[in-house]
């Protein structure tokens, strides 16, 4: 069996990586993979109520769900930046920690996914944030992106980041994570985001992946449907060609 790892990050923070990782997914074990997931960090988690956290509805669409706790290493209560949700609990986040956990579940799964905290220099400890963590993995990184105005900024800034991190970047997807009112001003400045990301990008992007409104309303629905989306199909298929073997 062979062992790819994939680390999603986002351009900010609410642009979907989580709903972009739940998609993707179902997609890839629809192609007959097996996929594993893995959030390592995740902050405002009511740990009295676990429902509405991404980490339970992330582990709720694997074929055999894990424990919460083998998806989720750090779960914090206040809705923070990582490193300021530790400090108010009093925890280090050990990235090695993280690493080792990561390797165990490479044995595991044909396919691992790994859902970053905000963007890619969020802080997790005061001298090291997600780029150090990606870095250390030594994994592909997919950029999730927003097609709002500031998308073009916010994805070039973040793909330069990675590649001056010496990451390689496999793939940018470009999601509207919010329903809008759609007018032709609106189309027009979001299908300029896609063609000048496409254009100054060195990498495959893929969509816009349209909001779904269902995805507010039943959310393990809406990801359902979205997994059946020809980007998100194409997508899973690009990363099967291209994600990293894990020796």
């Amino acid at each position: 069996m062979t062992h790819q790892s994939i680390f999603i990050t986002g351009t900010d923070t609410g642009v979907g990586k989580t709903t972009i990782t739940a998609a993707l997914l179902l997609a890839l074990q629809h192609q007959g993979h097996s996929v594993g997931v893995l959030k390592p960090i995740e902050t405002g988690v009511d740990n009295e109520c676990r429902d509405h956290a991404d980490t339970e509805r992330l582990r709720r669409l694997l074929s055999l769900p894990p424990s919460f706790d083998s998806v989720c290493l750090y779960a914090f209560p206040q809705p923070l930046a990582p490193l300021a949700a530790a400090r108010k609990t009093g925890t280090t986040i050990d990235l090695f920690k993280i690493s080792s956990h990561i390797y165990e579940l490479t044995q595991q799964y044909s396919f691992l996914l790994i859902e970053g905290a905000g963007g890619i220099f969020t802080p997790l400890t005061p001298q090291l944030t997600i780029c150090d963590l990606v870095t250390l993995l030594n994994v592909p990184c997919l950029i999730v992106g927003s097609t709002n105005l500031g998308g073009v900024n916010h994805c070039l800034l973040t793909i330069k980041a990675v590649q001056q991190a010496g990451i390689q970047t496999c793939s940018i997807v470009l999601n509207q994570p919010k329903s809008q009112n759609t007018t032709a001003a609106t189309r027009h400045q979001q299908e300029s985001t896609v063609e000048l990301i496409r254009e100054w990008s060195s990498v495959p992007v893929f969509g816009p992946i349209e909001f779904t409104q269902m995805i507010e309303t039943n959310w393990q629905e809406g990801v359902k449907r979205l997994a059946g989306c020809s980007e998100i199909q194409q997508l899973a298929i690009h990363l099967s060609e291209t994600g990293q073997e894990i020796a």
